[in-house]
């Protein structure tokens, strides 16, 4: 190889036409081209915004779990959000990743969206400010790029490879690309930008000249990479000339060949400098990322570098401070919180709920990672007390499962062999029937066997059927009617001692399996012994080896890169005994009762939504069966997670609520420190929780939620969470901003100066009750004869402040950030605003003074 090139233009003009399309296109599911005679070594991506993946989506490499992307904004902390950008920064690193595609910073639009617990919040200027810490997080090394992503308006998973999201354009502005807006201009903009899958207004956002290649590019100035989300290239050619620079993932489906066709037979002058545009931006990242000179080829391990977790112990710990800062308090009427741990001891103490024993720790789809370790609530209650000396009895009670899906297999129960430590044995054929000679034999540690990134190379990107068979040995561990529940991509049929007990080979329907792409779950209960072992098998092949069922969901292009592999999921339950009769008498003889509720991975989720804000299962009448009793309603402490808001139809009677939302691997650690009072729950809700559905616009019109036929209206404009609330004069069950204290402040606007482009509001804060701690001061700004217009316009942390004693902060608010967009532009009539320091959007105690604008200049 000849001396490479360092210089990006050179490069350009070095490379051939072929060599300039490959780079346009992905290697693999997650690395882009190497061109090695010019020395372009091969940038490696990972999702996600919890957690730095690594290259399998299903059993690779552990990595830290941070706390979900909700409850990071939930603390209203950019301190915060800054350190977790780093820690994801280190651990990108430790994949040998370049590319961290995270954060989401979409705006919450309906509390039912699937994945509302990866982005922030419903608020565009929370979103934003937040948003732009966590990039510089993540880039202040200089060696990973952040993803802001997905641009724009993808609010739902409903259809979301092709609805078509209708809005205004002063909506589109005002809520939805003011973020993007943010963090383009920001001084630390995001070095990468991912198009989402849907189209808004009729065309695919991949695509989208207007949004990509004019708001985007030519007025903004973005100068990144921008990226299709996987599988999100919708064509040959308007992609490239839109602004669109890379189609991921690889091998190419719209580029490629096809690029290289419409290239060789058209001489487009307009297309040939699009491409080297985008070959300049890529190879600039590339440069950035160290792919560019002798040192970035290593022809063999350029794809395949080592993956690692590197976390310190600080890390640790600041993950744990965090998880707990977010934690919202929604009521504490007895001041039943914190709990006083020496007042324990002696006392028989009960943890009821599924979520008591294996906590919630994050959502799912491509946010889900193998974390390091994972802490549980009622494991780590029970440590923190063991560490203090105190000596309780604690018991657990299930009260009522909340599954969606049978669990996945677990190593006490299920082994390849008895002298391993494998879970699954998968034997993959490049036949359809599981003939023929054994391709690959892989060892598995989970039976959610997804194959998008980890099936045999030579058969995953050959496009042609293949088949795998899944085998282990069930020892049950007792006797009873046991359940096995199977779904799939494509065909399966699941065996037990050679018999069949499921076909799932003609399945229909829509789905939530594998991002919507599998099947749904069809279970079997057959009666076993314990301790006697079962031979299982599961077969599987393509469904592209058997047409019948190949447009089996709704949902799904079953060309599309989630639905090409024959994945399999296996769960299995054994019969279980457990009541709600049993918890409540449980709860009867406990001195303490801590009520763990909420939703899961399987609830929350990238390729579905949610279809209800109720709880799963009977986990509302597990809770009201506990609160009926007057005597034990005192005793009783409701813990939720969740990463979006939930019906809560026992609120009024539960007197004291926390919001946990999902911790990541610290979780069940920082709830005993948020209990027991060794962490303050500072967090403030960034959304506005409504108190039943039926509050929202969307409950009454499906056309604004989920849509109609490939349409969603955005009917309700600006008025988005808070706003609608106040528009329609409406009262939530808690508004955006809310969160209680273990102590009490007042807030008090000493001042507003007012400059060219902003206003300065000095704030003093007063800690008026007992317990030292930090307070958030939320400022909100509207024209003064319309208070329904109220918005946020800044927010800032105080340190800590002990009883008695005060703060005085400096806020800046933008004037920008309060502006309203009019005929083409950013406009602030003149007139009188009230500038009000408020403990949430819907206070009405508020400290407000009032500023009279003649001219602004934006």
């Amino acid at each position: 190889m000849d001396t490479p090139l360092t210089d990006v233009e050179d490069l350009v003009e070095q490379l051939t036409l072929e060599e300039k399309v490959s780079l346009l296109s992905g290697a693999d599911g997650w690395h882009t081209q190497n061109i090695v005679r010019l020395g372009i070594g091969s940038i490696k991506a990972t999702d996600g915004p919890a957690g730095a993946r690594g290259e399998l989506s299903v059993g690779g490499q552990t990595a830290a779990l941070l706390p979900a992307p909700v409850l990071q904004a939930a603390t209203w902390s950019k301190e915060c959000v800054k350190a977790l950008g780093r820690i994801l920064s280190s651990e990108a690193q430790s994949k040998s990743a370049d590319i961290l595609l995270a954060p989401t910073i979409c705006c919450m639009r309906n509390p039912l969206g699937g994945r509302n617990f990866e982005s922030f919040s419903e608020d565009p200027v929370l979103s934003g400010k937040l948003g732009i810490e966590y990039v510089a997080g993540v880039q202040e090394s200089g060696k990973v790029a952040a993803t802001a992503k997905h641009y724009v308006a993808n609010e739902q998973e409903y259809h979301r490879f092709s609805v078509s999201a209708e809005l205004e354009e002063t909506a589109l502005r005002e809520i939805y690309l003011r973020p993007f807006e943010m963090f383009v201009k920001s001084d630390h903009p995001p070095h990468c930008l991912m198009t989402a899958y849907n189209r808004v207004n009729l065309e695919h956002m991949d695509m989208h000249e207007t949004l990509v290649k004019r708001v985007l590019r030519e007025e903004w100035g973005y100068q990144g990479l921008v990226m299709s989300d996987w599988g999100g290239t919708n064509s040959t050619v308007q992609s490239v000339l839109a602004g669109c620079d890379l189609e991921m993932p690889g091998p190419p489906l719209r580029r490629g060949s096809k690029l290289l066709a419409e290239l060789t037979s058209s001489q487009d002058s307009e297309l040939r400098r699009a491409i080297d545009e985008s070959c300049t931006r890529l190879l600039a990242l590339a440069k950035r990322s160290g792919k560019i000179g002798l040192n970035a080829i290593d022809t063999e391990n350029s794809r395949h570098r080592p993956e690692a977790t590197c976390t310190s112990r600080d890390d640790l710990a600041t993950l744990r401070r965090i998880a707990g800062f977010g934690t919202v308090l929604l009521k504490n009427d007895r001041q039943a919180l914190p709990l006083d741990p020496a007042s324990l001891h002696g006392k028989n103490i009960a943890f009821i709920g599924q979520n008591a024993v294996k906590g919630a720790s994050n959502g799912g789809g491509s946010a889900a990672i193998n974390p390091q370790y994972l802490s549980q609530p009622l494991d780590s209650f029970c440590t923190a007390l063991s560490d203090e000396g105190i000596n309780a009895t604690v018991r657990s009670a299930l009260g009522c499962r909340t599954d969606k899906w049978l669990p996945l297999l677990s190593k006490t129960t299920w082994r390849v062999a008895p002298e391993t430590d494998d879970l699954l044995m998968v034997e993959f054929f490049s036949s359809i029937d599981c003939t023929g000679p054994i391709i690959e034999q892989q060892l598995r540690q989970s039976s959610n066997v997804d194959l998008f990134d980890s099936g045999p190379a030579s058969l995953r990107d050959s496009g042609k059927p293949y088949s795998l068979r899944l085998t282990s040995t069930l020892i049950p561990a007792m006797s009873g009617t046991h359940s096995f529940g199977l779904s799939s991509v494509g065909n399966a049929k699941l065996y037990i001692n050679d018999d069949l007990l499921l076909d799932n080979t003609h399945w229909k329907g829509l789905s939530e399996t594998f991002y919507a792409f599998g099947s749904p779950e069809s279970r079997v209960s057959v009666a076993m012994q314990a301790g006697q072992s079962y031979t299982v098998r599961v077969e599987s092949w393509s469904k592209a080896g058997n047409e019948e069922n190949s447009d089996s969901s709704d949902n799904a292009d079953s060309m599309h890169v989630y639905g090409a592999q024959p994945s399999v999921r296996l769960g299995f339950l054994e019969e279980e005994k457990s009541t709600i009769l049993e918890a409540v008498e449980l709860a009867k003889s406990s001195d303490l009762v801590v009520v763990i509720i909420g939703l899961s991975e399987e609830w929350e989720s990238e390729g579905y939504d949610r279809q209800t804000m109720d709880l799963p299962g009977k986990q509302d009448e597990l809770v009201s069966s506990l609160l009926d009793s007057v005597e034990l309603r005192e005793r009783i402490i409701v813990v939720n997670q969740s990463g979006s808001p939930v019906h809560m139809p026992w609120q009024e009677k539960a007197p004291t609520i926390l919001q946990a939302w999902y911790g990541g691997q610290e979780a069940g650690n920082t709830l005993a420190d948020v209990l027991l009072g060794y962490t303050s729950p500072n967090g403030r809700l960034p959304m506005t929780w409504p108190r039943s559905y039926s509050d929202l616009p969307f409950a009454k019109d499906p056309a604004t939620w989920p849509g109609i036929d490939g349409v969603v209206k955005y009917r309700e404009g600006v008025k988005v969470g808070y706003r609608w609330f106040h528009d329609t004069e409406t009262e939530p069950q808690w508004w955006f901003g809310y969160g209680l204290s273990y102590t009490t402040f007042s807030h008090t606007i000493l001042s507003i100066s007012t400059l060219r482009d902003k206003w300065i509001a000095t704030v003093r804060v007063t800690n008026t009750r007992y317990v030292a701690a930090e307070e958030l001061v939320q400022v909100y700004v509207w024209p003064s004869q319309q208070p329904s217009l109220k918005s946020l316009a800044a927010f800032e942390r105080t340190c800590l402040i002990r009883p008695g004693d005060e703060e005085v902060l400096k806020v800046e608010i933008q004037l920008r950030d309060i502006a309203n967009w009019v005929d083409g532009g950013w406009h602030l009539s003149e007139g009188s605003y009230a500038v009000a320091c408020a403990k949430h959007a819907g206070d009405r105690d508020m400290s407000v003074q009032y500023v009279t604008i003649a001219h602004a200049t934006l």
